[in-house]
Order: structure tokens, then C-alpha cells, then sequence
């Protein structure tokens, strides 16, 4: 007789279910497209438990902290418990099934809820000797389209070099096998040696190698830290061994890559809790502890990202759903629609956004056009004319803007013309690239010119320079760090049938001209605006029909994406129409789009030229990842959260 086995997550959701089906309201799908989840133990290993979060630093226990799977292999313990999801979209689970066995545990699950049955893996059972299997981890090598399974095992008197400087005997190594359908497995081998005691191995591929992050496990003396090793190929050798990089009595590492940022988590037992580091090249680290929050008692397991769809069903499964958790602690608060309208004018426009380190809060500055004037007053494209840059600020991470004032710029003289605004920091003091024009005017036939400005406080701004560039008809600066130093600089050629251009600079203070950019250029476009996301370059343009896509690897040559940002209109409050020249802030493995809108241009009134038409309103929405490419939904809730640039 079969005997009938009950997933516990069944049980929760059973328990819920009379909440659940009277009243309870739908998760919210204002969820990031990508969200966090971190598996887990408590006490000496009593099964699985998983907590989520949408930045990596709070996080959040699934079902009240209760066990999701418990095991029934083995020793009957889930200690370490390491997931993986393939490109088939399952999860692969391993896991310590006991202190002192030849075995590990493996059960898979396509959605982490419906588990299929727990099963041992015999690994070490060819090694008579062989004390115990610990913390298993999964890779897959996508060459030999197959997965490499690797743990620590003692086999006494294997490695007699160091047998002295260990706990109770132990003395390991990294062992590992593979696997194409965890049916069958290739012999084990000697995975990682260097020359000491290690556990606890995990791995991430970045810059083109595979990294092995280990705890170095000898007591005699005290090291008990983690380093990295790095090598070519995943199944090593990995001869490239880093200095520590943690303080000692650590263990469990896990990686997560969220946005340009690998951040370590480890279990600081001794002190129970958990710390982290993060590094933006696997070198220079920072200890980010203070910044993470995990539910009491969480011991050694794996932070790794899901779709928001796999964390939603999560939530219904647990009897719990978006409106009965702090999604708003989580994802941020939702943004106001329109964002921003500036009080003046009511002709906000080419937002850019920026972090004030001093007052610890957003800014965010705009071109300000004279919508309110009178058309009768203002001819022609006068009213786009003669007014400075305006600023708005947040203190609620972007969710809420208000009116701060004008930018302080004492340049130049008589009645001048502010547009376009771009705004970096070196760390040290802002730089401002704007789009000045010498006068007012009726028409658009008129020079143009990018000017450098700098700043201490985002509010007094100092003339620098006026960049020389490819002509007198320049406009819409972006800047961007490279990665080796130096900056680049993008830019509309209003000349050259509006193309965009790019210079280079070592320094933020002498450009050099590099002409048009190859796979932009030939389309014409307006406020670039160029970011770093989810391993690419990209480059969004204004293109008078929504927003047009670009990636790159090397923010050198660029390739197109098949539609358009924003292209199609809302059904918001001011979002019934194409959205026009961009911002995006990349915060944490999150980016937001800020573009603006003209309401009043659409239907039969969309080519009359009044107050209706000429008013602007700045709007935000979060950019997916998709397939490869970059949308985004203006229809949904905005849920906004800008941390502070690191």
C-alpha cells in the first residue's frame, strides 16, 4: 500500500484557506519583476524554511517562519539547504542530510511549494572512511549542458599534512560529481585542494571566470574566514586564492549579484546572526551588516533571485498575499500619477534625478517651459523659452516630490534659455552639463551649446567650461562613469538631422569628440539617456514615438530593440499619451524609467497650441527585464524605493 505523504506548505495553506477564500484580496502585482528569495534552517536542521525580500538586505520569513519541507532521508536533517533553478525553470535542491554520512540529500520542485519525492545521493558511499558530506552546492555548466554537484568530505589520513590543525579530526576537501538528470552520476573526484582544510564552497561566474567562495576551516591556528578562488573552467582548478576577506568564525557563504554588486551573505555563528560584504570586482569589499535584517535564527543557506510570479504564489500558498505584508517596507511606497507638476509654470519636463548626499534626499531637476503664459504672449515656441532649471525634492525615496526652487546658475547675460539638465557625482562635487540657448525665440533655428557647471550642494552652481563639440547645435548632455575611470558623454547633433553623438573625457574637464554613435546614430533622437542594468549598457532616446531601446556591451556599439518604451498611452491621471525624454536610476537590482508627458496632446485638441497642450507633468514606472530586452507596464502601481547610491 502507497503510503500518502502531505507536503507541510499543503497543511499552512489549509489552514488559511477559510481567510483565503472569503475576502482575502489578490497578491500585489506591484511586486519588482525580480525578487529575492533565501533559503534556510533552524536548529540542528529541522527542514526548510524560506524568507524573501526585493533588495537583498531586508528580508521577510514565508509562512510565519514555518518549515516548508521536512526531511526524510538520511539522518532525517535538512541542514544547508542550497537552490538552484535551471534554464527548464526547476528548482534543484541539496542539502546535509546528516553530521556524519557518506550521503546528501535532493528533492526538485517547479514552483517551491509541490516538492518531488526526497531522495540520498550517495556520493561519498565509494570511500569507506569517509566521515561525513557536507553543505552540497549545485552548478550548471551550460557548455557540457550538464550539473556539477560539489561538497566537503574528511577522509582521514588522506590529506596528513594538515590532519593536526583541524576540529575533532576533520580535515577537508572539496569533492564533487555530475550529472545530467540526478539519475545518474560520474565517479567523484578531488574537486578543490588549497592546501588546507575548506567547506562551505559556493560559486558565481563574473568577468569571465568561474569563483569559488570557501570558508577556510583550521583551528589550530584560528582561520576560520572566507577568501575566493578563481579559475577558467567550473570544474577548476581554481589556483587563483584571494587574501581573507571576512572576519573569522563565519561560514555558509552565499552570493547574490544585485545590480553592479556581488553581496556575500555568511552565517556568523558564534555571535548568531548574519552578516554580509559586497564588491563591485571580487577585490575591494564592504561590510554592509548593519544593513541587513534576517529572521531570528536563520542558519547557513542560499539567497537567489525569482520572478515576482513565483513569490506571489508563494504568498497565496501560505495563506498570506501582498496587502498583509510590508510590501511597502519591501518594494516602496506607492508613486504619485502624475509624479510631479511644477507650481509655476506647470511646464516640467527632461527630468533628471540625483541623490543629495548632504541632505539626504532625492533631487530632481527639470527643464521648466512657460506653459501658463498666455499663447497670445508667447508665440511660436517662445513659451518654450527663457526660464532657469527648476528642482523638486523626495524624502520618501522617490514616491512624493515637491517644489524646492531653481538651480542658482549665474552664467551669461541678458535672457537666456536653460534646458536639459544632466547631473553626476564624482563623489566629491556635482557636475552639471547643460543645454544653454542665447535668448528667446519663436522658432527653433537658433545656436545652442553644452556648458559644464559644478556644485557642492546641487543648489550654487559654478560656470566651468563650454564644451567644444561636433557643431554649434548641441543639446541634451548624459554622462557616465566607465568603468576604467573615465567618463562619456552623450549628446543630440541637432546638425547632423538630430543624431546622437558622444565625446570622452578622462577628467569631466577636456572632451574629446568621438562623432556619431554606431547602431544610434543613424535614427534620429533626443535626450539619451545611457545606464547600467542587468549585465548590459543600455541607452534609452527620445524619439518623438515613445522612448526607442538600446544595448550594448561596451556602451561602444549598440543594438536596437524592437519597440518602444512608453510608446503606447496609459490610462493614468496625465499618462493618456507617449512619453517623452528620460531619466532611469538604477537602485539595487531595480530601475526606474522618469519621463513626462504632455496631457493635453491628445484627440481632436492634440494640435491646438494652448495652455491644455503646452503643460507638462513628470511621470515614473519600473523597467522589467524581459527575454533580453527592457518594458515596463505604465498601467500598474509604481512601487518606489530609491536607496542611496553606494
Amino acid at each position: 500500500m502507497k503510503r500518502l505523504c502531505i507536503n507541510p506548505l499543503l497543511l499552512i495553506l489549509m489552514t488559511f484557506m477559510g481567510a483565503a477564500t472569503a475576502g482575502t484580496q489578490k497578491p500585489n502585482l506591484a511586486l519588482p519583476s525580480t525578487v529575492y528569495l533565501f533559503s534556510s534552517f533552524r536548529g540542528n536542521g529541522d527542514g526548510l524554511h524560506l524568507a524573501w525580500s526585493t533588495d537583498g538586505l531586508k528580508w521577510t520569513a514565508l509562512t510565519d517562519d514555518r518549515i516548508l519541507l521536512q526531511p526524510t532521508v538520511g539522518a532525517k536533517l535538512l541542514r544547508d539547504p542550497f537552490i538552484l533553478q535551471g534554464s527548464d525553470g526547476v528548482f534543484r535542491m541539496v542539502w546535509t542530510s546528516g553530521w556524519y554520512e557518506r550521503l546528501i540529500g535532493y528533492a526538485s520542485s517547479k514552483d517551491l511549494i509541490h516538492w518531488s519525492e526526497q531522495k540520498a545521493i550517495p556520493v561519498m558511499q565509494h570511500e569507506p572512511t569517509a566521515r561525513n558530506c557536507w553543505a552540497p552546492e549545485i552548478a550548471y555548466d551550460p557548455a557540457k549542458r550538464q550539473y556539477i554537484i560539489f561538497w566537503a568530505t574528511t577522509i582521514p589520513g588522506r590529506f596528513p599534512e594538515t590532519d593536526a590543525f583541524g576540529d575533532n579530526g576533520l580535515n577537508h576537501r572539496m569533492y564533487c560529481t555530475t550529472t545530467r538528470d540526478f539519475e545518474t552520476f560520474t565517479p567523484t573526484k578531488l574537486f578543490f585542494d588549497p592546501g588546507y582544510s575548506v567547506i562551505d564552497a559556493t560559486m558565481m561566474r563574473a568577468n569571465g571566470k568561474y569563483h569559488l567562495v570557501f570558508k577556510e576551516e583550521t583551528l589550530k591556528p584560528v582561520k576560520k574566514h572566507l577568501r575566493v578562488a578563481s579559475g577558467d573552467s567550473i570544474e577548476g582548478p581554481f589556483n587563483e586564492v584571494s587574501e581573507p576577506f571576512t572576519p573569522s568564525w563565519v561560514e555558509g557563504p552565499s552570493v547574490l549579484k544585485i545590480g553592479d554588486w556581488y553581496v556575500v551573505y555568511y552565517d556568523m555563528y558564534t555571535a548568531r546572526k548574519y552578516g554580509a560584504m559586497q564588491s563591485s570586482d571580487l577585490k575591494k569589499w564592504e561590510d554592509i551588516s548593519a544593513q541587513l535584517s534576517l529572521p531570528a535564527s536563520t542558519k547557513h543557506g542560499t539567497a537567489f533571485a525569482v520572478s515576482r510570479d513565483i513569490l506571489i504564489a508563494l504568498l497565496a500558498a501560505s495563506g498570506q498575499n501582498a496587502a498583509s505584508t510590508d510590501v511597502d517596507a519591501q518594494a516602496g511606497k506607492v508613486a504619485a500619477k502624475p509624479l510631479f507638476r511644477d507650481p509655476v509654470y506647470d511646464g516640467a519636463a527632461d527630468p533628471v534625478v540625483i541623490w543629495n548626499r548632504a541632505e539626504k534626499k532625492w533631487f530632481m531637476f527639470y527643464t521648466n517651459r512657460r506653459a501658463s503664459a498666455p499663447a497670445a504672449e508667447t508665440p511660436g515656441v517662445t513659451w518654450v523659452h527663457g526660464t532657469r532649471i527648476g528642482i523638486a525634492q523626495s524624502s520618501d525615496d522617490g514616491a512624493t516630490w515637491s517644489y524646492r526652487g531653481t538651480a542658482d546658475i549665474r552664467y551669461g547675460e541678458g535672457e537666456l534659455t536653460h534646458w536639459a539638465p544632466e547631473v553626476v557625482d564624482d563623489g566629491s562635487t556635482y557636475h552639471m552639463f547643460l543645454t544653454l540657448v542665447p535668448g528667446v525665440f519663436t522658432d527653433w533655428n537658433h545656436p545652442r551649446e553644452i556648458i559644464h557647471l559644478t556644485s557642492t550642494d546641487l543648489l550654487a552652481w559654478k560656470y566651468v567650461s563650454t564644451l567644444k563639440l561636433s557643431s554649434d547645435r548641441v543639446i541634451d548632455a548624459c554622462a557616465y562613469h566607465l568603468p576604467d575611470g573615465t567618463w562619456r558623454l552623450w549628446y543630440n547633433n541637432e546638425r547632423d538631422r538630430k543624431s546622437i553623438y558622444y565625446a570622452d573625457s578622462r577628467d569631466l574637464m577636456t572632451w574629446v569628440d568621438r562623432g556619431k554613435v554606431t547602431g544610434v546614430g543613424e535614427r534620429p533622437g533626443e535626450g539619451p539617456k545611457v545606464f547600467r542594468w542587468k549585465g548590459y549598457y543600455w541607452m534609452v532616446v527620445d524619439i518623438w514615438q515613445g522612448l526607442g531601446v538600446y544595448r550594448s556591451d561596451d556602451a561602444i556599439h549598440w543594438a536596437v530593440q524592437d519597440g518602444n518604451l512608453v510608446e503606447t498611452p496609459g490610462k493614468g491621471a496625465d499618462d493618456e499619451v507617449k512619453g517623452g525624454h528620460p531619466d532611469v536610476v538604477v537602485s539595487g537590482d531595480r530601475a526606474f524609467l522618469f519621463y513626462f508627458t504632455h496631457p493635453g496632446r491628445r484627440g481632436t485638441d492634440a494640435k491646438k497650441d494652448g495652455y491644455e497642450q503646452r503643460r507638462s507633468s513628470i511621470q515614473v514606472v519600473e523597467l522589467e527585464y524581459k527575454n533580453g530586452w527592457l518594458t515596463c507596464d505604465r498601467d500598474q502601481p509604481t512601487h518606489i524605493l530609491l536607496r542611496p547610491p553606494k
